[in-house]
């Protein structure tokens, strides 16, 4: 397992570098700071499984250096871990939000060290073979790019696959949240389907996205695309949203926005808004288990897209 940890103390690196060995199938390489790491980011092949960062480290800070890495295709999942003495909730929020998968607490000990750091590899190797199995709406842009050799760039930020949306939750740390679930559909998808080419398709899913950042700006959240044009959304707060009312600000950003039309007129006409449940408290894993259960219940999935852009894409070829 190929870990790089980032600390400006050498005593923690050196301790590091005792608890991590060769031997324990361990491949570690270290830093001093954010810019030594990413500078080690970018040259080091293979890509590294794991990362390490002290959250209080001299210029870009630890948080900073996580986001940076979040940024990075390769790097959007693999686990990081937070090195830190400090138990301030601010703090720990901060890191979570930047994209940090757990804490590492000060003084270090060996074997909860290893065991965090074993656990974040199984989190690795099960997110890698369903990535595998999966492909997000921007990988289906990329494929019909290559294959109509059209220019698209449908790359939206902050929305996820469903891979990257149950990472995001798994990520918030242990305990209730109070969290709305609420899926973002387009009920005439299969009709779009027929009147679309693939391009204009994915640049039509793309502004439905970019229309649901708008209108959940003003919250915290993580967003994500199932397939099949369906959006799923956990907007963490207090108070209760009401569908409807996200589903008139979507349609309000929407009318901003130049849509193809065809027969069944513009595609974010039926656009509609649902809450997945009414449940209020969620941990990570109980909202995760309860957007797979409706993707289910509704035979809602990324296969299903696949399966229809390239049934289009044949068709123009």
């Amino acid at each position: 397992m190929r870990i790089l940890a980032v600390d400006d103390d050498p005593t923690i690196l050196d301790m590091l570098s005792n608890y991590l060995t060769v031997e324990q199938g361990f491949d570690l390489f270290c830093a001093e700071d954010a810019e030594q790491a990413l500078v080690l980011v970018n040259k080091t092949r293979p890509d590294f499984d794991c990362f390490l960062l002290d959250i209080m480290l001299p210029g870009m800070d630890g948080i900073m250096l996580c986001a940076e890495l979040r940024k990075l295709k390769q790097h959007q999942k693999t686990p990081i871990l937070m090195i830190t003495a400090n138990t301030r909730h601010d703090l720990m929020e901060r890191a979570f939000e930047a994209g940090a998968t757990d804490f590492v607490y000060k003084p270090l000990n060996g074997v909860d060290l290893g065991a965090r750091i074993n656990t974040a590899g199984l989190l690795n190797e099960s997110l890698r073979g369903e990535q595998a199995a999966r492909r997000s709406l921007a990988e289906l842009t990329e494929q019909v790019n290559a294959r109509r050799d059209e220019n698209f760039d449908q790359g939206v930020p902050d929305v996820f696959d469903l891979d990257g949306f149950e990472s995001r939750l798994m990520r918030l740390s242990d305990g209730c949240y109070a969290m709305n679930l609420l899926a973002i559909k387009l009920p005439q998808m299969r009709n779009i389907f027929e009147e679309l080419t693939p391009t204009e398709f994915c640049d039509q899913m793309a502004k439905v996205t970019e229309a649901t950042i708008t209108a959940l700006q003003s919250n915290r959240y993580i967003l994500g695309y199932v397939g099949n044009g369906v959006l799923v959304v956990a907007i963490l707060a207090r108070h209760v949203v009401s569908p409807a009312a996200v589903q008139h600000l979507i349609k309000a950003a929407l009318a901003q926005k130049p849509m193809h039309a065809g027969a069944t007129g513009n595609m974010g006409v039926d656009l509609s808004v649902h809450a997945i449940s009414n449940q209020r408290l969620w941990t990570g894993r109980s909202a995760c288990d309860k957007v797979r259960d409706y993707i289910g219940q509704h035979a809602l999935n990324a296969k299903d897209t696949m399966k229809d852009i390239d049934r289009l894409v044949s068709t123009e070829m």
